[in-house]
């Protein structure tokens, strides 16, 4: 058996000194996150998304993982069998390494699907997952996600709680998860969307828009050109794939007076002008999460309960 098989949801597998590295991105993606700044480069190196997948019969199984830079402190694994959650497994904080060992609670030969922290660059070591372990193939269509720190996860603690994993799973697809956060719309991280073979899209980025404005580091005409590029952009490299493209979603941190909430309602609306134009799905973003903190872990990253109703509100709008 080759091990870089039980790897899903990414791009491929590094090998480095201290294990296997899944990456999400190809190596020109990468490298562009690396320029912006160590902010994006440690959130696009993130293991967000992806998963180990499959069956053995083993009672237990355990491995070696190696981290590196965080983006969030905790680390933690989800763990479904035969595709029920079963755990999450968490680790210390900003935990530089450690051994997951699992025991099954289902008998005899079991797929077992691990979902990798969203919050550092896992790296996966020494593993033992019983003598007759075998990659489980995964030819579900693909579903990618462009987005920023929302898209990525943050900040559920659960890293299959994200609305990305969330939603890609109760659809029955694949998710690639191409959130990097703190990012803003930019066509330049388009050039190799045609080259993912995506049967949908869902596109999530405007709040990280808004703050620049905001704060004076962009105009607001600057962004609606940044916008209108971006769409027609993803217009040509997104080929048959089906355009989902999400507003910013309530958010308390930064967004209460009145001259915020209207430029937020302003922002909300080119974002949803533009991808009209080019015959995008808009889903509203206010209605997705509920308008109270309790559903945010920081005024402004949904929580996994926010996760959740985000989630369902998505498949609502799409069924709608």
């Amino acid at each position: 058996m080759n091990i870089k098989d039980v790897f899903h949801n990414c791009m491929g597998v590094r090998t480095e000194p201290d294990g296997l590295h899944p990456v999400r991105f190809p190596d020109r993606l990468l490298d562009f996150y690396r320029e912006r700044g160590d902010m994006t480069d440690i959130r696009a190196n993130a293991t967000a998304g992806i998963t180990m997948d499959f069956v053995t019969s083993a009672d237990t199984v355990r491995f070696d993982y190696a981290t590196g830079r965080f983006c969030r402190p905790f680390v933690t694994f989800d763990v479904y069998e035969n595709d029920v959650f079963m755990a999450t497994i968490r680790e210390p904080d900003e935990s530089p390494s450690g051994t997951v060992t699992y025991a099954k609670r289902n008998q005899g030969r079991t797929r077992l699907t691990f979902v990798l922290p969203y919050t550092t660059d896992v790296r996966i070591g020494a593993y033992d997952f019983g003598d007759d372990v075998q990659p489980v193939a995964d030819e579900r269509p693909r579903m990618l996600f462009l987005g920023d720190s929302i898209t990525q996860g943050m900040t559920s603690l659960r890293p299959s709680q994200g609305y990305a994993y969330l939603l890609a799973r109760t659809m029955g697809v694949r998710p690639l998860n191409w959130g990097v956060g703190s990012y803003v719309f930019d066509a330049r991280t388009l050039d190799d969307v045609q080259d993912i073979d995506a049967d949908a899209i869902v596109v999530a980025y405007g709040t990280n828009d808004y703050t620049r404005i905001r704060e004076g580091e962009m105009t607001f005409g600057e962004f609606e050109a940044t916008v209108a590029e971006y769409m027609a952009t993803l217009r040509q490299v997104s080929g048959g794939a089906s355009v989902k493209v999400i507003t910013p979603i309530w958010r308390s941190a930064g967004c209460s007076t009145d001259e915020e909430l209207t430029l937020m309602d302003r922002v909300r609306a080119v974002i949803a002008n533009q991808a009209i134009r080019q015959r995008f799905d808009v889903i509203d973003g206010l209605s997705l999460v509920g308008h109270d903190d309790a559903f945010l872990a920081d005024g402004l990253h949904p929580n996994d309960l926010g996760a959740n109703m985000m989630t369902n509100g998505i498949l609502r709008a799409m069924l709608g």
